[in-house]
């Protein structure tokens, strides 16, 4: 199995403007393999979702190395790593960008330079995978969190070359 994403003793501090400081993410390791589910659970304010914005370049660890496909994610090799990889928000509402599920899903391939010719089956083939063909033309606001979650994820495979 391939390395997917690896994170070797990470660490990230929060400061505040008053100058005080409330570590986050403390000394954090873990691999990720290809083909492995895995779930990050925790109380509010754990560090879950500070997790997961340094696992996507949003934040980047004061400690540690933080490695994608095996590249240790910098700041030059960044949007390329973010082209491989997706993250579906906890309120999926927020990522929404077309009228209905398939402008989505359509929006995110367009976006990656596929041509048209090819995006129509990938939306509604991607669509089939999570059972969510039905739902083409309706507005995402108006499906519940766990359909939103599906066809966001489903968005996200869509987009990975390897997938």
């Amino acid at each position: 199995m391939k390395e997917i994403l690896s994170l070797d003793h990470v660490s990230y501090t929060y400061e505040s403007v008053e100058g005080e400081s409330r570590k986050a993410v403390d000394d954090v390791c873990f691999t990720v393999w290809e083909g492995e589910w895995i779930a990050i659970v925790g109380h509010n304010g754990s560090g879950k979702s500070t997790l997961a914005k340094l696992m996507i370049g949003l934040l980047f660890p004061e400690a540690g190395k933080l490695s994608v496909f095996l590249e240790e994610l910098n700041t030059e090799n960044l949007w390329d790593i973010r082209s491989r990889i997706g993250m579906v928000f906890q309120n999926p509402d927020n990522q929404f960008v077309g009228s209905t599920v398939q402008d989505d899903v359509a929006f995110a391939l367009e976006n990656n330079g596929v041509p048209f010719e090819q995006m129509v089956p990938r939306v509604h083939d991607s669509l089939a995978q999570v059972n969510m063909e039905e739902f083409l033309d309706h507005e995402p606001h108006h499906l519940s969190g766990d359909k939103n979650s599906g066809w966001l994820l489903q968005v996200h495979l869509q987009c990975v070359p390897s997938f």
